[in-house]
């Protein structure tokens, strides 16, 4: 039991590095987003989705973007009050998380389907990383 707490405790200590988002809409629609749900986001426009594509982020399929996975995380979103909006760019493109030093990728995840989110609680443990 103590090792668990004390893992917990570094995970919580755990300090992330700054975060830049990428999204494929027009600057308004970054601006609009961001400014509802995170106001200090630091964010890039990327409608040409040179990023998606310097990333290797593909495009789901049917099992990805309707498969029953994706139906009971919509389920539970709504549940909670969360909503699909309007898609804005390609709503077949996959998301991506990375974990960027320098030029070099030191962690990535590759997201299962449309409603797969990430625990980012653990990801300085997933990424190999030590709190500082």
């Amino acid at each position: 039991m103590r090792q668990v707490v004390e893992q917990a405790n570094a995970e919580a200590a755990f300090t992330y590095p700054d975060v830049l988002l990428f999204y494929q809409g027009s600057i308004e629609d970054g601006a609009a987003f961001f400014r509802r749900l995170w106001p200090e986001a630091r964010a890039v426009s990327d409608l040409p989705q040179k990023f998606y594509t310097a990333f290797g982020i593909q495009r789901g399929g049917m099992k990805e973007m309707f498969g029953p996975e994706v139906w009971v995380c919509g389920v539970r979103a709504a549940a909670k009050g969360h909503f699909i909006g309007a898609p804005v760019g390609d709503p077949w493109l996959m998301p991506g998380l990375f974990l960027v030093d320098g030029e070099q990728i030191i962690w990535r995840r590759d997201f299962r389907h449309a409603g797969d989110h990430p625990d980012f609680a653990a990801i300085p443990r997933l990424a190999g990383l030590r709190s500082g």
